[in-house]
C-alpha cells in the first residue's frame, strides 16, 4: 500500500487508527461489514463505504464506526486472504475455484477494497494534518497489462476431449438454468472442437492486433519435457519448447517488445524442483532469461506454491485469480510481496493479480456482447479508479474460429487503451 505515500511513508503511523490485533480471532467463511465513511471521504468508498472483515472492528460497539475500525488489519487480512489460508489449513487447497469456498462473501472480491482503504488513509492524513495532496508523493499511475497462457498452439486430441467434455457440460448447465439459446450455441461449439480441423497458430494475428493497439503484453509459455503420464497427457500443453518453430516464435515474440514468462506443467505448482527445470528449458529454448510465471490451471496453494517459485528462481508471479469468476481476489489490485508466516516476513517473488480472463466471459457466463462489454469496462474502471496495476488473461487459441472470442479480446484491447488516454 506503500504506492499510495510514496513519501515519508512514516507518518501515517501518526494517525490515531484503533488497534484491534489483541481481541482478534479469525473465523470461516469470511464475513464483511460496511464502514460509512465521513462526508470528505465519501469518494473513497462504494456508495460512501468501504467493506472490511467483521475482526477489524470492536465487537464491543453496535455500530460499525470509521474511527473505531482496525483499518492496517482489515487491509491486512484482505490483501493476504488470511481466510482463504485459513479455510485452506482446515480443508485443503481449492486450486482457484471459488465455489469451493463455502459461504463466502463474495462481496469481497467485487471492488479493490485495500486500494481504497489506502486512498481512505492518505485523504484522512492530509485533512487530519492540513496538508495538500503533494505531501506523499504522486499518486500511482493505474497499470493494466495484457498477458496470454499459451496453452495450444494445435487442436490435439487431449484439447478436443477436455474442451468438448467441458462444452458439452456447461450445455446442460443451461438448459437447467432454461438459457436453451445458448445451450444450443454451446453445443455448436463442442461440436466444432471436437469434429473441427480449424488452425489454432494465430499469432500472427495477436501479434498484429497488438501492435494495432500498440500493447505489450506477457506470453506465458509452457516447458515440460518428462514423458507424458496420463494425466500430463491430458492436462498439460502438447507442444514442446524446445522445438524449432516454439523456438523461432520465442525470439519473434520477444523481438516485437512482448515478455515471455513461464506457464508450468499442471503438477508444478509444490515443487521446487519441477519448477527450476521448466524454468532453465524456456531459457534454453528463448536464450535469456525468463523470471515471472503463471500456474497452469491457475493451480495454487498459499503454502507451498509461492515458496517453490522461490527455490526455483522465479521473481514474479500473476496466477493470484478464480477460475470461475472474475474480479479482485484478494480485495486489491496492487503489486505486493505476499507474507509467509513460516518466516515472519515476505516471500521473494512478488505477486501481481490478475482479474480477469477470457474464459469468465464466455464460458462461466455466457454474456452476450452488450454484458460483455459493460464487464469489461467496470473491471478497467476499478482498476483506474483506485490507480492499481494488474493483468488480464487472453489465451491465444480462443481467437481461432472455433471459439470465435476475438470480439472480446478486441473489446479488452480497447478498454485498457482508453484507460492509457484518460
Amino acid at each position: 500500500m506503500a504506492c499510495y505515500w510514496p513519501i515519508v511513508c512514516n507518518e501515517l503511523n501518526r494517525l490515531k487508527i484503533r488497534d484491534n490485533q489483541m481481541e482478534c480471532r479469525l473465523q470461516i467463511p469470511l464475513n464483511l461489514v460496511s464502514i460509512e465513511l465521513p462526508k470528505w471521504a465519501e469518494d473513497c468508498g462504494v456508495n460512501g463505504a468501504i467493506l472490511v472483515p467483521r475482526e477489524s472492528v470492536s465487537k464491543s460497539l453496535k455500530i460499525s464506526d470509521w474511527r473505531e475500525t482496525d483499518w492496517w488489519l482489515a487491509a491486512f487480512l484482505m490483501m493476504e486472504c488470511w481466510h482463504e489460508r485459513i479455510w485452506e489449513r482446515d480443508f485443503g487447497e481449492i486450486h482457484s475455484y471459488s465455489f469451493k469456498l463455502k459461504g463466502w462473501d463474495t462481496r469481497a472480491w467485487d471492488y479493490a477494497w485495500v486500494n481504497r482503504i489506502g486512498l481512505f488513509l492518505r485523504k484522512w492524513f492530509l485533512r487530519e494534518n492540513n496538508l495538500k495532496d503533494d505531501f506523499f508523493g504522486e499518486l500511482p499511475q493505474p497499470k493494466i497489462s495484457v498477458s496470454h497462457d499459451v496453452d495450444a498452439v494445435s487442436k490435439t486430441l487431449p484439447i478436443r476431449i477436455k474442451q468438448g467434455a467441458f462444452n458439452l457440460f456447461n450445455a446442460m448447465l443451461l438448459v437447467r438454468k432454461g438459457k436453451f439459446s445458448a445451450s444450443l450455441r454451446t453445443l455448436a461449439k463442442a461440436r466444432r472442437i471436437l469434429l473441427g480441423f480449424d488452425d489454432w497458430w494465430l499469432f500472427e494475428k495477436l501479434l498484429k492486433l497488438e501492435k494495432e493497439f500498440d500493447v505489450k503484453a506477457v506470453y506465458n509459455f509452457y516447458a515440460d519435457e518428462r514423458p507424458k503420464n496420463l494425466r500430463r497427457w491430458l492436462m498439460d500443453p502438447s507442444y514442446e519448447i524446445s522445438s524449432h518453430r516454439i523456438k523461432a516464435l520465442l525470439l519473434e515474440i520477444k523481438k516485437a517488445g512482448h515478455d515471455i514468462g513461464l506457464h508450468p506443467s499442471f503438477d508444478s505448482w509444490n515443487n521446487a524442483k519441477n519448477l527450476k527445470e521448466q524454468k532453465l528449458l524456456i531459457e534454453n529454448s528463448l536464450g535469456s532469461e525468463v523470471s515471472s510465471c503463471r500456474q497452469h490451471w491457475l493451480r495454487f496453494g498459499w503454502s507451498i506454491t509461492w515458496k517453490a517459485q522461490s527455490v526455483a528462481g522465479i521473481k514474479r508471479d500473476s496466477t493470484l485469480m478464480f477460475n470461475d469468476r472474475f474480479g479482485f481476489r484478494n480485495s486489491s489490485v496492487i503489486s505486493w510481496n505476499p507474507w509467509d508466516p513460516s518466516i515472519e516476513g515476505p516471500h521473494g517473488v512478488k505477486c501481481t493479480n490478475s482479474v480477469l480472463m477470457d474464459s469468465h466471459l464466455y464460458d462461466y457466463k455466457s454474456m452476450d456482447a452488450i454484458e460483455r462489454r459493460k464487464w469489461i469496462n467496470g473491471i478497467i474502471a476499478e482498476c483506474k479508479l483506485v490507480r492499481g496495476e494488474a493483468f488480464a488473461l487472453w489465451h491465444p487459441h480462443t481467437l481461432s474460429e472455433d471459439y470465435g472470442w476475438s470480439d472480446g479480446f478486441r473489446e479488452l484491447l480497447q478498454s485498457i487503451k482508453n484507460l492509457e488516454k484518460n
